[in-house]
């Protein structure tokens, strides 16, 4: 197939579309693979480094794991909003020399174009409709979509759904491609999936710090997670979820 060199996003396009969960049975339920890791000690000289300062930030990522089984519990509007806020929320609003308004974010966004929506299933959270919303940045607000009923379809498009029950929280990170893809092209692809790195790395730190367990999740079947969401696909599409709940 060849790809006219005008179409600047067509083959980062093409990838995503054709990257859906890899079926390969024997890979899943073989043996388990040992993490690798690189040492050059041979090739010069070694440096022992002093033990790590004892900060409230490393305790955190030291104590982030993958929660594969939630319980049953009532999560506070406070906590979700501190969740919410922490991860993909406004940081600072500055005026900028040509006269427009940036709205930062919490997260490092290539051009500050901030390219990612975050759509959430919320499932027993105090005072707020089960159900899935979206989340408004500018407002910092929840936008009721589907109740609960609708969005537990939603569940089902996840690789990792018996991992998930009784969590409170299920963010969906879709991205908007043509905000970052505008200006950088092809590279903008890999831009939007190092930025929900970055939003799903806060989610996991903040919910440590709730004392909550949260679990990543790359494994779902994108056309039928983004048909249920409402997204086409190819102009928004999920790149990654997260579950968050009470640790069991």
């Amino acid at each position: 197939m060849i790809i006219p060199y005008e179409e600047i996003t067509a083959l980062s396009l093409l990838y995503h579309i054709n990257s859906e969960p890899w079926q390969n049975i024997e890979a899943y339920q073989g043996a388990g693979y040992e993490a690798e890791y690189k040492s050059m000690a041979g090739e010069g000289n070694v440096w022992g480094l002093p033990p790590p300062q004892a900060t409230p930030l490393l305790q955190l990522l030291r104590a982030r794991e993958s929660c594969r089984q939630f319980q049953q519990q009532t999560m506070s509007q406070a906590t979700l909003s501190t969740l919410l806020a922490g991860s993909y929320g406004m940081a600072r609003i500055s005026q900028l020399p040509d006269g427009l308004t940036a709205l930062f974010r919490t997260v490092p966004s290539a051009g500050a174009l901030y390219p990612l929506e975050l759509y959430l299933i919320v499932d027993n959270v105090d005072g707020m409709p089960d159900g899935l919303h979206h989340y408004n940045v500018r407002e910092h607000s929840l936008e009721f979509i589907k109740d609960k009923a609708e969005a537990a379809a939603l569940r089902g498009a996840l690789l990792t759904e018996p991992f998930i029950v009784n969590a409170n929280l299920v963010f969906f990170l879709a991205a908007v491609f043509k905000r970052t893809q505008k200006k950088y092209g092809p590279r903008g692809y890999r831009y939007i999936l190092l930025e929900a790195g970055h939003v799903a790395q806060n989610i996991c730190m903040l919910a440590v710090e709730q004392g909550l367990g949260s679990l990543c999740m790359g494994g779902f079947f994108d056309s039928k997670l983004n048909h249920l969401l409402g997204l086409s696909g190819d102009q928004e599409a999920v790149v990654y979820s997260i579950a968050v709940g009470h640790k069991a």
